[in-house]
């Protein structure tokens, strides 16, 4: 797995917009509403398809990629994020906001929208948006979010351009969207498994350090 790529394209379009304008993105991380969903997230380093199960403050999303099923915990009421590979039965703890700067310094995003009008994706009634963000290191963000009426993001589309000038397509999308109740022990780890935790590992070493240990935790 691409840690990096698979972050990069989970925490750019899956930050949900309020009617404010000019605030950052990982403090509009929560959909007010818990809710359960299929999804897709494609970036420039491939597409992945999975499940998410939500509620304000906590986020828990099962994939598929080449190595197997993975999964991710976002913890923002405690400031730390989990990745999961349950076929091995272990776990890697990383700073929530560590993630965030890793994700090209969407930890510092700012964006705003404009509404442009309703449209219905995957049988739910949105409203889509204009979105425009910029980060503090130069990175931009430029495209268009649906939101359903509650506040969940529904779809996201749009261009990532880096300080460096490398722009590249992010993409996520939402499908057999549930409202309501969601088992909140599926933002726990689980007993038993084993677990490393990198929380003390500063954000531009944090890729390098999760693809240096895979091997091991591999291989117990």
């Amino acid at each position: 797995m691409d840690i990096k790529g698979y972050i990069v394209g989970l925490m750019l379009v899956a930050a949900p917009l309020t009617g404010r304008a000019a605030e950052r993105a990982l403090d509009l991380l929560d959909a007010p509403v818990s809710y359960s969903a299929d999804f897709t997230v494609s970036g420039d380093k491939g597409t992945y398809h999975g499940s998410v199960r939500h509620v304000p403050g906590r986020e828990r999303r099962d994939f598929a990629t080449k190595d197997g099923g993975q999964a991710v915990i976002l913890r923002r009421d405690t400031n730390v994020a989990y990745l999961l590979k349950p076929g091995g039965k272990w776990y890697v703890g990383m700073g929530f906001s560590a993630v965030g700067a890793l994700a090209g310094g969407v930890d510092n995003l700012v964006v705003e929208r404009v509404k442009q009008g309703g449209e219905t994706i995957g049988g739910v009634k949105t409203t889509r948006y204009k979105v425009t963000g910029n980060g503090p290191k130069g990175s931009t963000f430029d495209g268009h979010a649906w939101f359903s009426a509650e506040g969940v993001l529904v779809k996201a589309a749009g261009t990532l351009t880096q300080a460096n000038g490398r722009a590249s397509q992010v993409q996520t999308q939402l499908s057999n969207l549930r409202l309501g109740k969601v088992d909140e022990a599926a933002f726990e780890l689980p007993q038993g498994w084993f677990g490393m935790d990198l929380r003390a590992v500063p954000a531009e070493r944090l890729a390098q350090m999760v693809e240096s240990i895979k091997p091991l935790l591999e291989g117990r």
